[in-house]
């Protein structure tokens, strides 16, 4: 369900989506709202779960995270004791995004590995049993494009 948005609304998503640590006055000034107004308007927008979240967008070569990939997967239904597979590796920290997708596959899964046999451990893991997946496994040659938060708005 869309989130019920005005326009000062936007304007405040798109500046923190610029820069999430913004102060709420230089956001303010950026808008022409009050200080108080435009920290009541962020405070329900976290309510609602608009705004889910601030992180810290770190640059992953610096935490030694040279390869980037994307792993498509296919298999049988999970089970109780597979989704318990699958969930423990999810929680690896090579893992940067999984999602259910249609189509051929059943899963698309973004990872970042410190090399390449860093990434085929976490392959063979998928692969084998209990999981026993199949995979196909594009490596990232380069990124020209990488939206945090996955959206942009305002101007199009």
């Amino acid at each position: 369900m869309a989130a019920d948005l005005d326009a000062l609304d936007v304007k405040i998503l798109t500046h923190l989506l610029r820069d999430g640590r913004a102060p709420a006055q230089q956001v303010a000034d950026s808008i022409g709202l009050s200080r108080p107004a435009v920290a009541d308007r962020i405070a329900r927008l976290e309510r609602d779960g608009v705004i889910r979240g601030h992180t810290v967008v770190v640059e992953p070569s610096a935490l030694g995270h040279f390869v980037t990939a994307f792993i498509a997967a296919r298999g049988q239904t999970l089970d109780a004791r597979r989704k318990k597979a699958f969930d423990v590796i999810l929680q690896s920290d090579e893992i940067v995004e999984a999602h259910t997708v249609a189509g051929d596959d059943c899963f698309l899964i973004k990872v970042r590995t410190d090399s390449i046999q860093s990434l085929n451990t976490l392959v063979s893991k998928l692969t084998a049993p209990p999981l026993s997946l199949s995979t196909r496994t594009t490596i990232v040659m380069q990124t020209h494009c990488e939206k945090v938060g996955g959206i942009t708005l305002g101007e199009r």
